[in-house]
């Protein structure tokens, strides 16, 4: 037998006390620093997750920026009729305006946010039930629409509008004009076809919630959730702020909106808290 052999097999020692206290320290080492890189990615990973979610939650305040923006298309310059009713609890009784109702966490305002407003593609003469216009699309039966000429206006309803793409709309009678009598066209060429509804954007605290009433008879309907906090601020032609507790003696002086937004994730554990600020200046007032 060669002689390394015999001395393999005849070297029977293990490993010492102190060997193996040191592999397992070592070994502890390596384990505590692999467990510290998952925890701190997985700490980060969700952070992230969190504070995205956070930031898409605050994505409606662009949405509402968007809507502000259009406040009053598709009305007369003065303002719509009002509806029935107060539509949010704590608005005054509206009246004749495009904002009919302005707070610190809600706003209430007419605007055609479809784009369904057209414009007439010739005169209409007093007494007509027949609108030429540029599209129908948009349009149905039991619609509230707005001729809209400058400084004059009028308001009628929708009779009949074929349901295919068209160019004409019908509605009740637009001006009557006395029999015998001479009457200019009631409205001419270029004069806009109005479509606006009623939006609400209001915000609950108690549930955290920001809703949106369209205007399409859904009533408000939950647009975001985890909304921590909503501060709407006005301001008047002079971009002086309009005080809470004059807002609503001063909606026809609305000139500028701030919209402030704090949104927070839905998991507890590394919350993701985003704000978001913006400001509008709606361009039909």
């Amino acid at each position: 037998m060669p002689i390394f052999l015999s001395r393999v097999r005849g070297d029977q020692r293990g490993f010492t006390l102190a060997e193996l206290l040191v592999t397992v320290a070592i070994l502890g080492i390596v384990m505590a620093a692999v467990l510290t890189a998952y925890m701190t990615g997985n700490t980060v990973g969700l952070t992230g997750e969190n504070r995205a979610e956070a930031q898409q939650t605050a994505r409606a305040a662009m949405l509402m920026e968007e809507d502000l923006r259009l406040i009053g298309l598709g009305c007369p310059p003065a303002g719509c009729p009002p509806p029935g009713a107060a539509p949010l609890a704590g608005c005054p009784a509206p009246a004749q305006l495009q904002i009919i109702c302005a707070t610190p966490t809600a706003a209430v305002f007419w605007a055609d946010l479809t784009n369904t407003s057209t414009a007439l593609t010739a005169n209409v003469n007093a007494g007509a039930n027949v609108l030429n216009v540029v599209t129908n699309a948009g349009f149905a039966v039991g619609n509230t629409i707005y001729l809209v000429n400058g400084g004059q206006s009028a308001q009628h309803n929708v009779t009949g509008a074929p349901p295919a793409p068209g160019t004409t709309i019908s509605v009740n009678p637009v001006v009557a004009c006395p029999a015998g009598a001479i009457c200019p066209p009631a409205y001419p060429q270029g004069a806009q076809v109005g479509r606006p509804r009623l939006i609400t954007y209001s915000w609950n605290a108690a549930t955290l919630t920001l809703s949106k009433d369209a205007g399409d008879g859904t009533g408000l309907q939950p647009l975001a959730t985890g909304i921590q906090n909503l501060n709407l601020r006005y301001f008047n032609a002079s971009d002086v702020e309009i005080a809470p507790a004059n807002l609503a003696a001063n909606l026809a002086n609305i000139r500028r909106i701030q919209i402030s937004m704090t949104a927070q994730s839905a998991a507890a554990l590394n919350r993701g808290t985003f704000t978001l600020n913006s400001t509008v200046r709606p361009r039909n007032l």
